[in-house]
């Protein structure tokens, strides 16, 4: 039965997205079966993967059209591809009855099949993210340190707290990291330390540096392992990946 984490936050451009494929990319590079799922409608995760335009999509499986599809990325490595029609699944399913757990009962027959399914939710915590946050094991929040940084973080945490009571019992939070950071900026380090210490059991010991690689990798569909396999970006994601696998 594999583990299904999804990578969350309410506030956008934190990362979730490059995140997502290059965890993904390197736990496939580790030997493990990996699915990705893309749940944002701005279906970043499916572009930068090539497979922009995919005739089936999650959105059609959820509204059950046809049989979910993972499309083959690399060795290990598949794509649940994503649709600009998610932004509608609130409007759509929003009045039937167990519309929290359509997500996972699209899964369930996947499940038998990959080692890790992970899930990139969108950067809203509407009815879709309520889906992913019902049916995953754990969920990891990528977050800048930046001013506001934790407004979306508590949001996050007081949903999960929700969600726990009445939907999933068993989620857990695997933890917090930090992506595009700059250690040489006072205001970052000293915001990363202000949310160290406020959840230490949380965060993360790896941080994703700022790296021009991380933004390139996408507009040519791939990861950042296939890509600059020597980069700081690379180092960074496999670092963050075997942290993930101990926790």
């Amino acid at each position: 039965m594999s583990k299904i984490i999804a990578f969350t936050n309410q506030k956008g451009g934190v990362g979730k997205t490059t995140s997502t494929a290059n965890i993904g990319a390197g736990l496939a590079r580790a030997g493990y079966k990996v699915l990705l799922v893309d749940l944002d409608p701005q279906v970043n995760l499916t572009h930068g993967l090539g497979l922009a335009g995919a005739e089936f999509n999650v959105y059609g499986a959820l509204l059950q059209e046809y049989p979910i599809k993972a499309y083959p990325v690399q060795e290990n490595l598949g794509l649940v591809a994503g649709a600009p029609a998610l932004s509608s699944f609130e409007k759509v399913k929003g009045d039937e009855v167990d519309r929290e757990f359509l997500l996972k009962d699209l899964l369930e027959p996947l499940q038998e099949k990959c080692d890790f399914i992970l899930l990139d939710c969108p950067p809203a915590l509407g009815l879709i993210t309520l889906n992913a946050y019902a049916c995953a094991d754990t969920l990891y929040i990528p977050l800048e340190a930046q001013m506001y940084a934790t407004d979306g973080l508590e949001k996050v945490l007081e949903m999960v707290t929700r969600v726990k009571r009445r939907l999933n019992p068993a989620l857990t939070v695997g933890g917090i990291f930090f992506t595009r950071f700059d250690p040489r900026k006072v205001l970052r380090r000293e915001t990363a330390e202000i949310i160290r210490d406020k959840y230490p059991d949380l965060v993360l010991k790896h941080t994703i540096r700022e790296t021009i690689t991380l933004g390139e990798a996408p507009h040519l569909s791939q990861d950042i392992f296939r890509y600059a396999p020597n980069s700081a970006g690379a180092a960074d994601y496999e670092h963050l990946v075997q942290e993930i696998l101990t926790r």
